[in-house]
């Protein structure tokens, strides 16, 4: 659900497969978007089907078949920082006159594309931790001055207050706490941190991540 794209050359492209598990077949297109998030996490789409070349941009897939979908970036060839993009899968509606209602639930997901200039690193610094206005809550603010985008998933944080006491937060439960875990090349952004019970805001916080 999430890969790299280089801007040019063998590695500029990449296929998807879209398995229907369905009983029918289904409908399917393909859409095409550039991200960014501000520093407090707000997310902006822009159309972007220019910047992609996608084979077939719409499908039908037979009920138990496999769609292979070739995704290649088109864009600029000269990248400075990460590029982020969405690439929708998302299902058609279509008329079914046997329905019983008129009902319809459709499926539709998203795919996280990054093109990444060669030779890229990251380069994540912890500007600042301190308790939030909201009890309980951390404000943290992260920088990223690389030209690749800093992926927070899978990292592992560890926090330690003025007492020496320690609270880490990693796997699912720092995802399930993070929106949008992604700083942008050349980007900042404030996390609100959950702090655990017990865990004292009311002097320094020091926070490493790995």
């Amino acid at each position: 659900m999430s890969y790299e794209l280089a801007p040019t050359g063998s590695g500029a492209s990449t296929v998807l497969r879209v398995d229907n598990t369905t009983d029918r077949p289904i409908t399917l297109e393909v859409v095409v978007e550039k991200r960014s998030w501000d520093e407090a996490g707000q997310e902006t789409r822009t159309p972007a089907e220019d910047d992609f070349v996608v084979l077939p941009p719409q499908m039908v897939v037979e009920r138990g078949k496999t769609q292979a979908v070739r995704i290649q970036y088109v864009g600029e060839p000269v990248v400075n920082d990460t590029a982020m993009y969405v690439i929708g899968i998302n299902q058609v509606p279509v008329v079914d006159p046997n329905a019983p209602t008129g009902v319809q639930f459709v499926i539709n997901f998203g795919t996280a594309a990054y093109v990444v200039p060669a030779g890229a690193k990251t380069e994540l610094k912890v500007v600042s931790v301190k308790a939030a206005s909201e009890p309980g809550l951390m404000d943290v603010l992260l920088e990223n001055t690389g030209s690749r985008y800093a992926p927070l998933g899978n990292t592992t944080w560890t926090f330690t207050n003025a007492a020496g006491a320690k609270m880490e937060l990693t796997g699912d439960p720092l995802r399930e706490t993070l929106v949008a875990s992604v700083v942008p090349s050349h980007g900042r952004r404030l996390y609100k941190i959950p702090a655990a019970k017990n865990f004292d805001l009311s002097g320094p916080v020091q926070l490493t991540i790995k």
